[in-house]
């Protein structure tokens, strides 16, 4: 418009440039009030097949969609006139594809993740496992996040699928956990002949446990990946149950210490782990030497 009012002021010797300009003012108003706002919806990358069925039954209008189609030929059958109708479907496509993007993402981002273990005594451990627990957290969230969209419904049996694999990878984790925790506590303590012995239950138990542990260990070893792990038949259920295993161990293992003390109370000044160091060894009696001072008052040491 100020071009048109600058060459309006130059007089006669500039019709033709002012005609021209106004001509150009047309149909850039044309555009932006016909083909803009049509092509602003229906260019959206997110558009599939489905999207377009859908935006035919809204209007009624029949048409051919392939790469080839331009925004001139949908305006030719006259698809400009329902914008209004089908901006939510071409809206829905757009929030469908980030979704679809999000999705690929966390997908990919496990692809070079793969759990280390490193050596120890018998077995293997877990190492660290932080970057690990903070990606499956982040995820978690972004994926319950993802089920709640209103945009879900042409990938719902993808999100949840997704969604049961993290999970059972935390509660993968969260076992692995707490199985590594207490065996590395009893492992030390069942490697004794004494102990064994003397708990015979428990020891028959905590061998079972100690085979599903390195079995575990050295699968994950051979196959490291994240998702290879969170998707490895039996292993979660393996896990809940050594930890069951676990537990009973550990109960049988207070009992049995209790009565140790209950029999000579002075064990009470000694902890689980400096009354084990004993027992585990009952054959020398001069384990019993660095913890004299815990049980009797003014007895450094004696002579064996």
């Amino acid at each position: 418009n100020r071009v048109a009012k600058v060459l309006e002021k130059k007089g006669p010797t500039r019709d033709a440039a002012r005609r021209a300009c106004k001509l150009l003012i047309q149909e850039a108003a044309a555009f932006e009030q016909d083909e803009a706002p049509l092509m602003m919806l229906v260019c959206e990358p997110g558009m599939k097949p489905r999207h377009w069925e859908e935006i035919k039954r809204t209007t009624r209008l029949e048409f051919e969609v392939t790469p080839a189609t331009n925004v001139l030929q949908l305006m030719d059958v006259g698809l400009n006139h329902y914008v209004h109708l089908i901006e939510d479907t071409c809206v829905a496509a757009s929030k469908e594809a980030a979704l679809d993007k999000a999705l690929c993402k966390m997908e990919d981002a496990w692809a070079g993740a793969s759990f280390a273990t490193k050596e120890w005594r018998t077995g293997r451990i877990l190492a660290g496992i932080d970057e690990i627990q903070q990606e499956l957290d982040d995820q978690i969230v972004k994926t319950q996040a993802m089920h709640g969209s209103r945009y879900v419904k042409p990938f719902l049996g993808r999100v949840e699928a997704w969604e049961h694999t993290l999970t059972s990878l935390q509660d993968i984790i969260d076992n692995w956990l707490k199985v590594q925790a207490a065996w590395l506590y009893l492992e030390p303590i069942f490697s004794s002949d004494d102990i064994t012995r003397q708990m015979p239950t428990e020891a028959a138990m905590f061998t079972t446990v100690n085979q599903v542990w390195i079995e575990s260990m050295n699968q994950t070893n051979a196959e490291p990946a994240v998702l290879s792990v969170a998707r490895r038949p039996g292993l979660l259920e393996a896990l809940t149950d050594a930890n069951d295993k676990l537990e009973v161990i550990q109960k049988g293992l207070n009992d049995y210490l209790e009565t140790k003390r209950l029999a000579f109370p002075r064990f009470f000044f000694l902890s689980n782990d400096e009354l084990l160091e004993i027992l585990a060894e009952t054959k020398d009696p001069t384990r019993v030497q660095p913890h004299l001072k815990k049980c009797f008052d003014g007895v450094a040491n004696l002579d064996f």
